[in-house]
């Protein structure tokens, strides 16, 4: 007997179907905003997507990364671009690219009062070894407190940057602080205004949805030596092995190529802007609560700061009626 799927995993099916649309402007970025908006439950998606339902639905086409002229990346933390997107910033600066990294959080690691420090310093090898701008926002990682001061910066980052790509964690992306960088991006559009680029949501912890990929096979011993030169996280825990085999696992999507060379992939979830926000809002401003795991160290900060942003945008909207 075939028992009934749950509501979501049936409106998770009829997404999955619309993302093996060839991408492009018309592709699957019209289809998956039209059907995300139904699913409420942030986490629950999340596991759903980790089971690999649809995996015989997805079909992720390249992303043209060596044809941009301009990348800015966004990492939670000093490590996250080069675990999540390594491989493509590697390709783009032999191209010729014009690469930026912000990091949002200044590293701060529980009982080690140096890591700040230590991350920074790291940070910038990495940085120097990639050709690219460093830009911080120093929002403290254990206990943040964004801030207006810190969307100002942001914007400014981003207006400075002139970015055609921005990549910023997978919006599924488990970790509190991997998605306070996609709220603050959205709360500094809202404030500001932020000038129109294609987001590129990149992999670290979760299982994410691609319509992208990123063929680093021919960087890919270059990758697992730039996480490397984040000593102060790999002595510990193996992110630069982790790293490599979860490429390695992405390859599957080649399984069509019909050649047997072991290949990695890096895997995005890429949509305009414009699209990007409107998903933010569905996903993360339904719950906070379970958005952030009820981390009680980020929501006194942070709600705040939201409610002020969203009045105020309400206030300026009704005063030009």
């Amino acid at each position: 007997m075939r028992l009934p799927r749950p509501k979501l995993v049936k409106r998770l099916a009829r997404l999955a179907r619309g993302l093996a649309a060839p991408r492009g402007g018309r592709g699957p970025y019209r289809f998956v905003i039209r059907r995300w908006k139904e699913v409420r439950d942030i986490n629950l998606a999340a596991r759903v997507m980790g089971t690999e339902y649809f995996k015989n639905e997805i079909l992720p086409v390249p992303l043209p990364v060596a044809g941009l002229k301009s990348l800015l990346v966004i990492a939670p933390h000093q490590d996250d671009e080069v675990i999540g997107a390594g491989g493509a910033m590697l390709l783009a600066r032999a191209a010729g690219v014009r690469l930026s990294v912000l990091y949002v959080t200044d590293g701060q690691q529980v009982g080690q009062p140096d890591s700040p420090r230590a991350r920074d310093l790291e940070a910038r090898a990495v940085c120097a070894a990639l050709g690219a701008a460093k830009y911080d926002l120093g929002i403290s990682n254990l206990s943040p407190e964004p801030s207006r001061e810190h969307l100002r910066r942001m914007a400014e980052i981003i207006r400075a940057a002139r970015p055609q790509v921005v990549m910023t964690p997978w919006l599924l992306d488990s970790p509190s602080m991997h998605r306070l960088a996609n709220h603050l991006l959205w709360l500094s559009d809202r404030h500001f205004g932020l000038p129109d680029f294609e987001v590129w949501g990149y992999q670290v912890h979760n299982t994410l949805y691609p319509n992208g990929y990123v063929d680093i096979t021919a960087v890919a011993d270059e990758k697992r030596e730039l996480i490397g030169r984040y000593r102060s996280q790999v002595e510990d825990y193996r992110y630069d092995h982790l790293a490599m085999g979860m490429g390695a696992w992405n390859s599957r999507f080649l399984r069509a190529r019909g050649d047997n060379v072991p290949r990695y992939l890096e895997v995005f979830f890429a949509v305009p802007s414009h699209e990007f926000m409107p998903l933010v809002e569905s996903f993360y401003f339904a719950d906070f609560d379970a958005t952030y795991r009820s981390w009680n160290r980020i929501m006194p900060g942070l709600l705040p700061l939201h409610e002020q942003i969203v009045r105020q945008k309400r206030e300026s909207a009704t005063c030009l009626r």
